[in-house]
């Protein structure tokens, strides 16, 4: 006989496991810069980003099975699944990141990604509150979107120093593959921080929706 709770299920277990999914994310974010700016001669170790992509990968399951055998949750089926995807998606791209620079990270030595890896590990940060936000009220509109805003202002201030940090790899005097695989790490980081504002914005819809 199927119980009750089954069909229904607690919040607490679709939203716990949204926000291991963004913890995981946050904490890829800060292995991450970790490894580059922990970086010396050697080769770079990814065990930290690889873990946490691999225990992300681990949440995101559990949440698709969850999603196919509870009958009632806590907020639009579709929502749920729209936000676990997108989290998904942050520790796979910082893993992506992270296994390109393991290949070229000898080119690169005199690039400082600092800043850049700093405003991604706040974007991950943000994107965590938010989730948390979320499992304490889905209906806390105002206070997501004061984090969309924010996410979407980090996401260009990004922008900006990336922009700038590209017009020095087309001075003269930059290695043309030193240029060519900078600008492709830089292309990965964009790529993450653009998850980062992509989860805000269906989160924000996602209150919008059950408000």
């Amino acid at each position: 006989m199927i119980s009750i709770q089954r069909l229904t299920g607690r919040p607490t277990e679709f939203f716990g496991l949204l926000e291991d999914s963004a913890r995981l994310g946050a904490e890829a974010a800060r292995a991450l810069r970790a490894v580059v700016t922990g970086q010396g001669g050697g080769k770079p170790d990814l065990s930290a980003v690889s873990e946490a992509r691999r225990r992300d990968k681990e949440v995101y399951l559990q949440l698709d099975t969850l999603l196919s055998r509870v009958f009632a949750t806590p907020i639009e089926r579709e929502d749920l699944a729209a936000i676990g995807q997108k989290l998904y998606k942050l520790p796979k791209n910082i893993e992506k990141f992270a296994e390109r620079y393991e290949i070229v990270h000898d080119k690169v030595a005199d690039t400082d990604f600092t800043i850049v890896l700093g405003m991604l590990e706040r974007a991950a940060e943000i994107v965590g509150l938010m989730v948390g936000s979320l499992a304490r009220s889905p209906k806390a509109l105002a206070e997501i979107n004061g984090m969309k805003a924010r996410l979407s202002q980090i996401n260009a201030e990004a922008g900006h120093v990336i922009l700038n940090a590209e017009r020095r790899l087309y001075s003269a005097g930059v290695p043309p593959l030193t240029a060519i695989v900078t600008k492709e790490l830089y292309d990965l980081l964009t790529d993450c921080l653009d998850t980062c504002r992509s989860i805000g914005g269906t989160l924000a819809l996602a209150v919008l929706k059950n408000s």
